[in-house]
């Protein structure tokens, strides 16, 4: 190592939540850690600040989990109905939206570490707040979901400022607008980061490198290479920063690719959507109500299932269909029954109405044949009904192709309402394979030495789709467990 090289113990690529649980986990163990952020203070977080700091971990109920949120009353918590949420609970839920394809021992990781983690942020200073509630009737307990046990205050910039403000005070060292250029391996392992700044590139000396830098969906190259053609066109929901820079890295120096790096989160967004995120305007782009009407490409025809559950259930696999249409662009149609039910955040976009789907054709650039067809073949074998958005109505097609599985009700009372939509994608799912310590594994299935990584960056834990607030919740978990090895591997303790 050059002498006039700086050094610290542990140094940390990223600085949102599985980053700073790192950071805070390797000063526990006493060596010193720099926290390398790309972004510019104002922009610290990678997604984290984009979401709802929601977390899925394991609890006994509501008795168990208001230890986390001291400012609830006895009397607020007698009135409350809050369900445990088992070990088994989430082994299913994640197993299920991922078609069994998640590792199992990262799962098991997981899910065992899930509520120590919680515990643990808890003493570093995160302040919680149930995730939400359900009110009943006068002298009816309000039930709360249970599977999401706790939100981050103020969400997930709140989880991103606790978090800085506590690792700030343990003496992590922060360099803000400063990326990655590459790791450094020596003769035992990694012993550098290359990093630039505004002003210079160069090295920085470390005992251990965690990568926790997100994924690489604001890469366009990457999407369209790993994700397909069409991909070019997603608007990134989230930071601009989170580019694969840990993913290019790693495999360079041998790491193994590990996971789904075709598959992504994905919404359908308002096609004026901002191209990368705005956290003034990020959650009003979404456009969710699709299962209330029918979805067609440019082309004027149909091709998905738009009721095959709800929404919270289907808008990954509905986000990523309309990115493979032509244009990567869809409309949204409702009739005056659906328009109603649609949700509020609709009230931000350009619509366009007519009252004939000929009309409405033409307002859209449509051909007005194939429009009229689909909605006559749609109209032919749906039902005369009344929406009911909160059940599965089993009011469905017979041959269309694709069904409608849910909600199929006659689009026939005018006027109709359009709303064109495209993709937004939010996080990528493929990335490196770690270990329960969150070591990073080379082909050879053997731990790099000194090189970790947690949170986007991780592959093997989502395919297919994604699971509410486990997100957050992996990226802490395996922050922490990374941290924690790092740390006590400097110190000749692991």
């Amino acid at each position: 190592m050059a002498e006039d090289r700086i050094y610290f113990d542990v140094v940390v690529v990223g600085a949102g939540n599985a980053a700073l649980c790192a950071a805070l986990s390797a000063r526990d163990q006493g060596v010193s850690v720099a926290v390398l952020e790309k972004a510019p203070p104002a922009e610290q977080g990678g997604n984290c600040p984009f979401t709802g700091g929601g977390f899925r971990f394991v609890h006994e109920g509501i008795d168990d989990i208001r230890r986390f949120v001291p400012d609830l009353t006895d009397e607020e918590v007698a009135r409350m109905q809050m369900a445990p949420y088992t070990a088994g609970d989430f082994r299913q839920h994640l197993t299920t939206v991922t078609q069994g394809d998640v590792d199992a021992q990262l799962m098991e990781a997981l899910i065992v570490e899930s509520r120590p983690t919680v515990e643990w942020m808890h003493a570093k200073g995160v302040r919680w707040e149930l995730s939400g509630r359900v009110s009943g009737a006068a002298g009816v307990p309000s039930v709360i979901p249970n599977a999401v046990g706790l939100n981050a205050w103020q969400a997930g910039p709140g989880l991103v400022r606790m978090l800085t403000a506590t690792a700030r005070r343990a003496g992590v060292v922060f360099l803000y607008e400063t990326e990655m250029v590459r790791l450094i391996r020596g003769s035992s392992g990694i012993d550098g980061v290359e990093a630039r700044d505004k002003n210079e590139t160069y090295e920085i000396g470390c005992g251990a490198a965690v990568l926790a830098c997100g994924g690489f969906e604001a890469n366009a190259a990457m999407r369209v290479e790993h994700i397909g053609p069409g991909w070019e066109h997603a608007k990134v929901r989230g930071s601009r920063h989170n580019t694969g820079d840990g993913h290019r890295a790693a495999i360079d120096l041998g790491a193994q690719a590990f996971g789904q790096w075709t598959g992504c989160h994905a919404t359908p967004i308002d096609i004026d959507a901002p191209a990368v995120g705005d956290l003034q305007v990020t959650d009003q782009m979404p456009r969710r109500s699709y299962t209330l009407g029918i979805t067609v490409n440019v082309d004027g025809n149909r091709f998905v299932d738009e009721g095959e559950g709800f929404a919270e259930q289907t808008f990954v696999k509905m986000g990523q269909a309309i990115l493979e249409q032509p244009k990567s662009i869809a409309h949204q149609i409702f009739d005056s029954r659906a328009l109603p039910h649609i949700e509020a955040r609709y009230g931000g976009s350009k619509r366009v109405q007519a009252e004939t789907m000929r009309g409405l054709a033409a307002e859209l650039g449509a051909d007005p044949d194939a429009l009229t067809r689909t909605v006559d073949s749609f109209n032919a074998e749906a039902h005369e009904d009344e929406y009911k958005p909160r059940n599965l109505d089993g009011l469905s097609t017979e041959t269309l192709g694709p069904p409608k599985s849910n909600w199929a009700i006659r689009l026939d009372a005018p006027p109709f309402t359009a709303f064109t939509v495209t993709g937004g994608i939010t996080y990528t799912y493929g990335g490196l394979r770690i270990d329960r310590d969150g070591r990073v594994l080379g082909s050879n299935e053997r731990p790099i030495s000194g090189l970790y990584a947690a949170g986007e960056i991780v592959g093997g834990i989502f395919y297919h789709n994604s699971l509410r607030a486990a997100g957050l919740m992996h990226g802490s978990v395996f922050g922490r467990a990374a941290g924690a090895h790092a740390g006590a591997a400097v110190r000749g303790q692991a």
